[in-house]
């Protein structure tokens, strides 16, 4: 069997900075993750940035508070790492990529 687009693409949990806190606050790991926007921010760049420069195709699925905590709340899960990943993963599966002006750098050796 061939490999498919599918296969190369990474599905990535985004956080607009107005939901940023809540989401946070709401994290049963959030311990584990920073707590100020700025820093995921810049963090979430780096990695969206590395898959990039490996050659892989990235759905960016923006986590909703109201949206996930019903997606939680009807399958009984924790509000953790795992099950972020989990519903970003589910997400992208059904509906393709969000597109959201997030400040991705393709090739941070050209720019000048």
């Amino acid at each position: 069997m061939k490999p498919t687009v599918e296969a190369y693409t990474v599905a990535l949990p985004w956080y607009e900075r107005e939901d940023f806190q809540r989401l946070w606050e709401l994290a049963h790991d959030h311990d584990e993750m920073p707590g100020d926007y700025d820093v995921w921010h810049a963090a979430a760049l780096d990695v969206i940035n590395a898959w990039l420069e490996r050659g892989r195709a990235l759905q960016i699925i923006t986590i909703r508070p109201d949206e996930f905590l019903a997606w939680l709340r009807v399958r009984g899960l924790p509000n953790t790492a795992v099950t972020r990943l989990k519903y970003v993963e589910e997400k992208a599966a059904r509906s393709g990529s969000e597109i959201a002006d997030i400040g991705i750098v393709a090739d941070a050796g050209s720019a000048s």
